[in-house]
């Protein structure tokens, strides 16, 4: 396969596409703690419908005579690994969100941005500077801040979102790698398949009668999920990954915004604090590398 041309960053484009997606992820996590919390269902079961979906949003995206020609990857490897990765991180955040406010899942993930700067020096040869390690190891005291191991009653899910933000940084730099080579198309069809055939070996085993407001929520939920990885894919498609890293942590205020006015959840001044150092050390971080290129 003939990789794309080259193309310039189109930064306002791939700002717009970021920002969309970051609300679209924190609005879909509500539904979800709605879903898991407040109505019963399984995560297995929310992962099935929603991939469900997803599988149909990007078979009208694409087009049912591109969606086999969209399967010819220059990296079908990373491309699998990248859908197995993707269901992996979105099981952890629905869980996570089961049992924890998402403004608190999320100011943890906010160290996402941290770890895909970590990885790219491992995955994608890039030069990672001292600074950039610094910044990492203070993201990890943000965690460390907001997670409170030892001065809080510390159950099993509290290390739920650390493991999330670790997923989805090791997702979002494969999402990096195969923009680099592969099409939107390309990175959505592995995407929608490879999450449709895992989920669908376990999600009928895990299914419970939904309710008819839960039927509606499921729906919505594939839909803005299809809808931010979507918007995500285009963003990377638009822009290079470090020039948009800073516009991924308008997910933790979306994630606050959303949590106070649609779940009546408002993180803690702990939280705050945990997510504010995370966010400056990976603003930091990303105008070191600015300035290292």
């Amino acid at each position: 396969m003939t990789p794309p041309a080259w193309r310039p960053d189109n930064f306002r484009r791939g700002i717009a596409f970021a920002v969309v997606s970051m609300f679209l992820f924190a609005v879909m996590d509500a539904v979800s703690r709605v879903l898991t919390r407040d109505m019963g269902l399984g995560v297995a079961q929310i992962l099935w419908a929603r991939f469900v979906i997803f599988f149909f949003f990007a078979l009208a995206i694409i087009g049912p005579r591109a969606f086999l020609a969209s399967f010819r990857s220059a990296l079908p490897r990373v491309q699998i690994l990248r859908g197995v990765a993707l269901v992996f991180e979105i099981g952890i955040f629905i869980l996570a969100v089961r049992y924890l406010p998402i403004g608190d899942v999320h100011a943890v993930a906010a160290a996402a941005p941290l770890i895909v700067l970590a990885l790219s020096g491992f995955m994608l040869r890039e030069r990672v500077t001292l600074a950039i390690w610094s910044a990492v190891a203070v993201g990890i005291a943000g965690v460390l801040i907001v997670v409170r191991p030892g001065l809080r009653e510390f159950s099993w899910f509290h290390a739920l979102p650390v493991l999330g933000a670790i997923s989805w940084g090791f997702y979002q730099t494969l999402v990096r790698m195969v923009a680099r080579l592969d099409s939107a198309n390309t990175t959505l069809a592995y995407t929608v398949v490879i999450g449709l055939a895992l989920t669908t070996c376990v999600g009928p085993f895990f299914w419970s009668d939904p309710s008819l407001a839960a039927w509606g929520l499921l729906l919505l939920s594939g839909l803005l999920g299809a809808g931010a990885h979507l918007t995500l894919i285009k963003a990377y498609e638009a822009c290079s990954a470090p020039r948009l890293q800073p516009y991924g942590y308008t997910l933790v205020l979306w994630a606050i915004v959303i949590g106070w006015v649609g779940l009546g959840e408002f993180p803690d001044a702990w939280t705050l604090a945990g997510a504010a150092v995370i966010v400056a050390a990976g603003l930091f971080a990303l105008v070191r590398e600015r300035q290292m290129a």
